[in-house]
Parts: structure tokens; C-alpha cells; sequence
């Protein structure tokens, strides 16, 4: 089959339902799917362990994934990523609001942070950009993240 052609019959896919979904932790064999995508989205890689995921599941493949990391006083959801072919279907809202579910399940008193180039979709979910984050993440944002910093915005969930 041309690869065009699977491509075209992969984008054309119908829109899925949300019971299509299924978000559990991560496998071993995700390991690659992760880095790929990461590395592809510039997403943040560091301490990127399969252990450390959640994944969302389409029929059995993997379509989204993400993570929550617990900075002691804080939480921030990170890494968080859709495949190209299943985005604009709700399936990112959903992992960020599973994301920071799970995170208020081991301790709603934390704050809850996103670092982001793409705001508006954190702001969706209740977030709101501020002017300066805890160090951590301002040191990420001015250093780790490949965007440039005034693209990149530290989003905290109201």
C-alpha cells in the first residue's frame, strides 16, 4: 500500500468515542512509543521511564501519554502528547484532566503547574498563565525547554 494512501485512510479515521479510550500506566513495551514522541514533540525526556507514564489506548494502540512529576511541593503535568492522526478528538483534554485527577488523588493540597508553548490548552482545563512559576520550573522553562523561553509559558490550575 502507498504510503500516501494510509496515511489519507489514517487521518479519515471517524471520530471516537471517549468509552473508545483507555488510560492506564504505562508498559514496558511503551518505552519506545514514548521516546519517539518526545523526542519529535520536544517534550520534556528527562527521567523519561516508561514507569513514570500514563497512556491513553485507541483499540489497542497507543494514541496519547503523559505524566504527572511531584516535585515535593508541587506537581506539574508534563510530557503530555497526542498522536498526530487522533488529535482534535478530545483525547488530550482527557489525559490532562485524567493527569490531573491523579495527582489530586495523592494530595489535593499541591498546586498543580503546566509548562507549555500552547496555553490555551491548558487554560481549557482551569489553568491560568502567571507571571513567575516555583524555580524549578523557570529554570526548565529559561533552560531545558528547546522553544524559546517567551514562547514557553508557566501555567498554574486555579
Amino acid at each position: 500500500m502507498d504510503g500516501k494512501l494510509f496515511l489519507e485512510k489514517e487521518r479519515s479515521e471517524p471520530n471516537l468515542t471517549m468509552n473508545d479510550l483507555i488510560i492506564q500506566h504505562a508498559e514496558e513495551k511503551d518505552q519506545p512509543y514514548i521516546d519517539e514522541k518526545l523526542k519529535k514533540y520536544l517534550l520534556d525526556a528527562e527521567d523519561a521511564e516508561w514507569c513514570r507514564f500514563f497512556v491513553a489506548k485507541h483499540e489497542g494502540r497507543t494514541v496519547a501519554f503523559g505524566r504527572v512529576i511531584d516535585h515535593g511541593g508541587y506537581f506539574e503535568v508534563a510530557s503530555l502528547g497526542v498522536d498526530y492522526y487522533f488529535r482534535k478528538k478530545g483525547i488530550g483534554n482527557k489525559m490532562l484532566l485524567f493527569l490531573v485527577g491523579e495527582a489530586k488523588r495523592i494530595d489535593p493540597e499541591k498546586d498543580m503547574y503546566g509548562v507549555t508553548h500552547r496555553p490555551g490548552f491548558l487554560v481549557k482545563a482551569g489553568f491560568e498563565e502567571i507571571p513567575e512559576g516555583p524555580e524549578t520550573l523557570e529554570y526548565k522553562r529559561h533552560h531545558k525547554c528547546k522553544l524559546d523561553a517567551s514562547k514557553i509559558k508557566i501555567m498554574k490550575l486555579k
